[in-house]
């Protein structure tokens, strides 16, 4: 499982891995049955989060330099169990603004919010194709 916490300050994102035998009762129960890792490899002395896998890809959001402002939407590739180090999917996706949230689909798709302007207000859904973005 993966997920960000902002346990050490900046918000990072870790992974729990669960002993041999282990199940989801065990887990929330037994604090002996698990174990934490901050990614390293994705973390950054910024806020890194809402991370979202699939298959041998994450995607996750950042406020980290060298964005276009505000969050900006990340992604790594899973390389023989290591992950890669992050690509800002650039200005196709990522404004001056935050982007939020990502969710994607067959790496194929992304859909994520955002509160650029042009939408209905607050943070809207956007959808963009990005099968052409990832390099693998």
């Amino acid at each position: 499982m993966y997920f960000c916490s902002n346990k050490d300050g900046d918000f990072d994102i870790y992974q729990l891995i669960g002993t041999p035998g282990s199940n989801i009762y065990n887990i929330l129960y037994n604090d002996s049955a698990f174990k934490i890792n901050a990614l390293d490899a994705l973390n950054s002395n910024y806020d890194d989060k809402c991370p979202y896998i699939d298959h041998n890809l994450i995607v996750f959001t950042s406020d980290r330099e060298g964005g276009f402002g505000g969050y900006d939407l990340y992604y790594s590739n899973l390389i023989d169990e290591n992950w890669s180090t992050p690509v800002n999917f650039g200005n196709i996706i990522n404004t001056e603004f935050d982007e939020f949230r990502p969710v994607t689909y067959k790496n194929e798709i992304i859909i994520f919010s955002s509160n650029r302007p042009g939408g209905k207000g607050g943070f809207d859904l956007y959808i963009v194709r990005i099968r052409e973005l990832i390099n693998y």
